[in-house]
């Protein structure tokens, strides 16, 4: 539950008083939790050879040409619905009053307008990638970099295209890229920027900022949940970036897949309850990927590579 606890502090506490602290990477609490994710790769590794799925579960592979268009209509009502509060991408990048920041806002509806139709899909995909680059200006590397879930979407749909059920497919407009590995290439690349996405904020908001994430608890101390099992805030916060950054580390590797998108779709919700539609319309792009990779988690699979050709 850690995980979904305190999964982005900086959303609702302001990261610009409590700077990351890159020298505690060499430290001993940064150095053992990335031991223990490591072997948390491990065990995932086992467990992925060990303990067979059941078939009806492989199954679902067949719908993997939903992927673009869950990715799609996910990733659009939360551009969209971030760009209504004057927000790019998240609560946490509030853009500033002026033709920068309105500019800025603009693109991000176009973006989300364009993606969830399936409209210039790939014009729209490097235009969002673009958009990002540009925002490290007027925010930082380091925030920006802590969306790159919303990238690997947009790297997705610029391989995969938007799929059959678009505006792109309706004009006959070229979809997925050619190349015979396009699909596995697309699943991938999306899978390995959620994953270090995960691990990266693990990083920067809890195991290199402790004093971020304490800044939340002393606003919310319920949020603690061991505290009455003894567990002080330091300890729990320790364990959250541990849990975010072994199961970062374990989607990455690409082992047992389909239960970690199983739990880190229940772990995402719990947040709703707490801290309501901010939350929803952050996680809105986490939940098309988990969706999309909880159907079709092995990119080399046959099924999916024939589905998603097929699909474009």
């Amino acid at each position: 539950m850690s995980l979904g606890i305190l999964a982005h502090v900086k959303w609702f506490i302001d990261p610009r008083a409590h700077p990351t602290r890159y020298d505690l990477l060499l430290s001993w609490p940064v150095l053992l939790a990335l031991l223990i994710a490591l072997a948390a790769v491990g065990i995932a590794y086992l467990w992925q050879r060990n303990v067979p799925e059941p078939r009806a579960v492989r199954a679902l592979e067949r719908f993997a040409r939903t992927g673009p268009l869950m990715l799609r209509v996910f990733l659009g009502i939360s551009l969209i619905a971030a760009a209504v509060p004057g927000w790019l991408f998240v609560p946490s990048l509030p853009v500033e009053h002026g033709p920068g920041g309105y500019a800025l806002l603009v693109i991000e509806v176009l973006c989300g307008l364009l993606i969830f139709a399936g409209l210039f899909t790939r014009f729209a995909a490097m235009l969002l990638a673009l958009l990002g680059v540009i925002a490290m200006a007027p925010f930082s590397f380091e925030s920006i970099l802590e969306q790159v879930a919303i990238l690997g979407i947009a790297i997705f749909l610029y391989i995969a295209g938007p799929g059959s059920i678009s505006l792109d497919a309706r004009r006959s407009a070229h979809g997925a890229l050619a190349h015979e590995h396009a699909p596995a290439a697309a699943f991938n690349l999306l899978r390995v920027a959620m994953g270090f996405g995960i691990a990266y904020n693990a990083l920067t908001e809890k195991l290199l900022n402790p004093d971020l994430s304490q800044a939340l608890l002393d606003q919310l101390p319920f949020l603690n949940v061991l505290r009455p099992l003894g567990v002080a805030d330091p300890v729990f916060i320790w364990l959250a970036g541990l849990a975010e950054l072994a199961i970062g580390a374990v989607i990455i590797s690409g082992q047992i897949t389909r239960p970690v998108m199983a739990i880190g779709f229940g772990l995402f919700t719990i947040t709703l309850v707490v801290f309501g539609m901010p939350e929803l319309i952050g996680h809105l792009p986490y939940y098309g990927i988990m969706l999309t990779l909880f159907i079709a988690p092995d990119a080399d699979s046959w099924h999916v590579r024939r589905t998603l050709r097929r699909a474009a």
